[in-house]
């Protein structure tokens, strides 16, 4: 088998270094290339290349950085392109998407994970309208919510903190904006500490609070205005931010809760709210509203222990279970307590599995969900095959394609002596 070529394109040689010390026990061991003039890239792509995957650097994390790798791609389609950058590119999504990469790595990054994109981008070459397809926005799905009537609402719960109920939220918006092209709003109900805004940096100019101060309290001149009180993320997702101070949370009672969500899910196709970890009655209210109740948990005995007594709850209040979906977050082996151990106290069985994962951080500083700025990463995948049951079955099988890592076993490691 040739070896494979890489070029490495940043006007510095340290990512060139370390790519080659990160990939010597690669078998076979690839060439690396680099290329620290950004302006002579069509020169040395055309003296000696073709080259297998690009992996662009830092010095192209701008507009027209951007721009230039596009029209690369556009030209040589069968060479995977990796970007990593040290911080987000000041570009929107779409800039970032239209380049086609197959990754997105944000430095400084440890040798395995930058090994593994690579390897990653070496496998996907030659096949990488497949791979590109990943990134792009998908054809219009079959409807999944009656056009035109009170939109679904998916309600994000635990019953301890730091279960990643935000990070849940703000990718499964994501994931309904990208599957079904409807219109989406989160609703930041955690109302003291509310972190979506944060999550995606935006920086709302209007939030909750301020949408139940207008003078007209018309329950339709609210539904006619609250979009105006939402800010759009880049990806299409909209959001209604909690309140700015933890005082103004204070003044805002169920009833509020109800107006506020009614006012949202008549305004748009669907409707995600990430909640406080509490049953509070603000999230009682949301509670009565909501179609679908995700309620997470994490691998440690308190999470666990707090999710029975939360379910137990719900029961009482008369939730139905058939609308209720169990998530486990964060799991990882060696911690004392093991995956099994915990499904069996639950028969209703966890809708996803989710491990750590790195591509989460990079994903948050970013300010992006991970399932856009990472799509074939494993947590992705995860997400995608429980999140994907809410969707009719044709667009299930096109989630299941975009987000299964393609495997071809071409590239193995040298045994150590």
């Amino acid at each position: 088998m040739a070896a494979p070529k890489i070029l490495v394109l940043d006007r510095s040689e340290s990512l060139a270094q370390q790519l080659r010390v990160a990939m010597a026990d690669v078998t076979p061991k690839p060439l690396i290339v680099p290329c620290a003039r950004v302006g002579s890239v069509a020169e040395v792509l055309e003296d000696e290349g073709p080259f297998d995957v690009l992996v662009a650097g830092p010095s192209l994390g701008t507009r027209s950085g951007l721009a230039r790798l596009r029209l690369i791609r556009e030209e040589l389609p069968a060479m995977s392109l990796v970007l990593a950058f040290s911080r987000r590119p000041d570009a929107s999504l779409r800039d970032i998407v239209r380049t086609g990469a197959v990754d997105l790595l944000q430095l400084p990054i440890d040798d395995k994970e930058l090994t593994e994109a690579v390897e990653r981008g070496l496998e996907l070459a030659g096949t990488l309208p497949a791979a590109a397809a990943l990134a792009q926005p998908p054809a219009p799905a079959a409807p999944v919510a009656t056009a035109g009537g009170p939109a679904t609402v998916y309600t994000i719960a635990s019953a301890t903190g730091g279960c990643g109920k935000t990070f849940y939220a703000t990718n499964l918006a994501y994931f309904l904006t990208r599957y079904t092209q409807r219109r989406v709003c989160i609703v930041d109900l955690d109302l003291q500490f509310g972190e979506v805004s944060t999550a995606l940096r935006l920086r709302p100019k209007y939030t909750i609070f301020d949408a139940l101060q207008r003078e007209d309290t018309d329950e339709a001149d609210l539904q006619a205005h609250i979009e105006e009180y939402c800010v759009q993320h880049e990806t299409g997702v909209s959001v209604l931010a909690a309140p700015r101070e933890p005082s103004e949370a204070d003044r805002i009672n169920p009833p509020d809760v109800t107006r506020i969500l009614e006012a949202v899910r008549n305004s748009f196709d669907f409707v995600i709210v990430d909640t406080p970890p509490a049953l509070a009655e603000t999230v009682l209210a949301a509670f009565d509203l909501s179609d679908m109740l995700y309620v997470m948990c994490t691998l440690d005995l308190p999470s666990v222990r707090n999710m029975s007594v939360f379910l137990g709850t719900l029961e009482r209040l008369k939730v139905p279970t058939d609308n209720v979906r169990l998530v486990l977050n964060k799991a990882e082996s060696d911690v004392g307590i093991d995956i099994e151990q915990v499904t069996k106290l639950f028969p209703q069985g966890f809708e996803s599995v989710l491990p750590y994962a790195k591509e989460v951080s990079r994903s948050i500083n970013l300010g992006m969900p991970v399932m856009a700025a990472s799509p074939t990463a494993e947590i992705s995948s995860l997400m995608a095959g429980g999140m994907k049951l809410v969707l009719p079955d044709d667009v299930q099988a096109r989630v299941h394609a975009d987000t299964t890592p393609k495997k071809t076993g071409l590239f193995r490691r040298k045994a150590k002596a």
